[in-house]
């Protein structure tokens, strides 16, 4: 079943701060989600979400008051220079994958990003996980590039897939 059209997306607050931590410490689990590689602790999200502000939002789906994914955008390489960059970080509940959320979320991330002038979004993904990869593809995202053995998990190293996509904001106004 499609959740995207029952649920909602709004803005996290801080009392969504322990079912960001769940989504985000399973994604740990998976070994090719994120660059953490052990749990991270309910401080760090709340840090993220005190850190947040409204040109780089923190979202959250919401289904039957439960958060089943939320989203992410952060300071590309924390420059003046790339302020109309931003890196994305899309993480949905494991039982709810393939359920269009990381969609709606990666949409909803789009519009608000178009509207504040960001032009660039990208996103760092293992190469492995070809389900971050598809939902990121089928979202127009292409490869602009590849950091080859960039990642280290229990001793192997992994290749990462830079993605992006280019967001038109200077012909919004015409």
């Amino acid at each position: 079943m499609n959740l995207s059209q029952q649920g909602h997306i709004r803005l996290a607050e801080l009392e969504d701060a322990s079912a960001i931590l769940s989504i985000y410490n399973q994604a740990i689990e998976t070994g090719f989600a994120t660059g953490h590689l052990t749990p991270i602790q309910l401080l760090d999200v709340l840090d993220w979400l005190e850190a947040g502000h409204l040109e780089r939002p923190f979202w959250v789906f919401e289904y039957e008051n439960t958060v089943l994914g939320w989203a992410n955008v952060d300071d590309f390489h924390g420059l003046p220079t790339f302020s109309d960059c931003v890196e994305v970080g899309v993480y949905v509940c494991p039982d709810n994958h393939r359920r269009g959320i990381g969609k709606a979320l990666l949409k909803r991330l789009e519009k608000d990003m178009t509207l504040l002038g960001v032009s660039h979004l990208m996103a760092f993904v293992f190469q492995q996980n070809k389900s971050s990869l598809a939902l990121f593809n089928l979202h127009g995202f292409e490869e602009w590039g590849l950091l080859p053995k960039a990642a280290k998990v229990a001793s192997q190293q992994f290749d990462i897939c830079l993605l992006g996509k280019y967001l038109d904001v200077e012909n919004l106004e015409s």
